[in-house]
């Protein structure tokens, strides 16, 4: 059993919880998930199983999408609904124009200083830790990008949005700063992920459904379908196998597809995976190499 599933993750329970209950019902040898959803958030959450373990680093995470429900009025310390009132505002009347006019100002690359209840470390402590007893510390500001903010609905003192963004964004600090923004503070009751790693919630599976038994498992092959495959012989499949780079003498140009260098590709023997491979040159520049000069570094190999 190897493969991603794809896990319409509860509310109440930690995206390592959910992989344990997965790993107990599946009796699989080891599992792990690709990117953390906070215990109150809901939605897709992709767990590779044994061997696709592997193939974590290397599937398609430049962008998440989100649905989120922020309440104005009232501020909390994790800026979520889990923490503690620290603040409240008048919400006033909320006009749509408004809001547009305050989610333009977040499109875009933008900088956000993490939250201080979260699993970042300062000096070898998890920010969180210090939040609890009360200490705020210094956070560096880090670059996110916001390439897609939408309105789906306005319901004062609520705001549901629509938020597709690059790994590592905080959606409760951007949903703090547009109701700060909106001069009445707020923070966020709910977080649903509707799309991660390439898959969407269309996909996902709940805990209820794999007890029954009828999931199937997104190959390791499909789960890499962003990149691009080089079809090899089973004599190079070998030598591959065996941790042997991929040389020029090994390779038929014309049956090659094109790349450029720092792009990874799928090597495969028919239907096996054979490896992930990086390319070290633009494919066309392979006729001016030496027979014996390296076109693929080999980065993961599958036996």
């Amino acid at each position: 059993m190897n493969g991603v599933l794809v896990l319409d993750k509860p509310g109440g329970i930690t995206s390592q919880a959910a992989v344990n209950k997965v790993n107990r019902i599946l009796r699989t040898k080891r599992a792990g998930h690709t990117g953390t959803l906070d215990p109150f958030a809901t939605g897709v959450l992709p767990i590779c199983v044994n061997n696709a373990t592997k193939i974590i680093p290397f599937l398609n995470n430049d962008y998440k999408k989100y649905e989120a429900l922020i309440k104005l009025g009232i501020k909390t310390d994790t800026l979520d609904l889990t923490g503690k009132v620290v603040e409240r505002g008048e919400v006033g009347i909320i006009k749509e124009n408004a809001l547009l006019d305050v989610f333009s100002k977040y499109k875009g690359k933008i900088n956000q200083i993490p939250p201080m209840y979260s699993a970042l470390k300062k000096d070898g402590v998890r920010l969180y830790e210090y939040a609890r007893k009360g200490i705020e510390v210094d956070r560096p500001a880090r670059s996110v990008v916001i390439k897609e903010l939408g309105l789906l609905e306005l319901n004062p003192p609520f705001v549901r949005i629509m938020v597709e963004c690059s790994r590592g964004t905080y959606i409760r600090v951007l949903a703090s700063d547009i109701a700060d923004e909106l001069g009445c503070g707020g923070h966020l009751t709910e977080l649903r992920r509707i799309e991660s790693d390439g898959f969407k919630i269309e996909d996902a599976v709940t805990i209820e459904e794999i007890k029954k038994g009828t999931v199937e498992l997104t190959s390791l092959g499909d789960a890499l379908s962003h990149m691009g495959q080089l079809n090899v012989s089973a004599e190079l499949a070998k030598k591959i196998k065996d941790g042997k780079q991929i040389i020029k003498k090994s390779l038929k140009p014309d049956c090659m597809p094109a790349f450029n260098k720092g792009d990874r590709l799928r090597t495969y023997e028919d239907a096996n995976l054979v490896s992930i491979a990086e390319a070290m040159i633009d494919s066309s520049d392979i006729n001016s190499l030496d027979d014996s000069a390296i076109v693929l570094k080999l980065l993961r190999v599958f036996n």
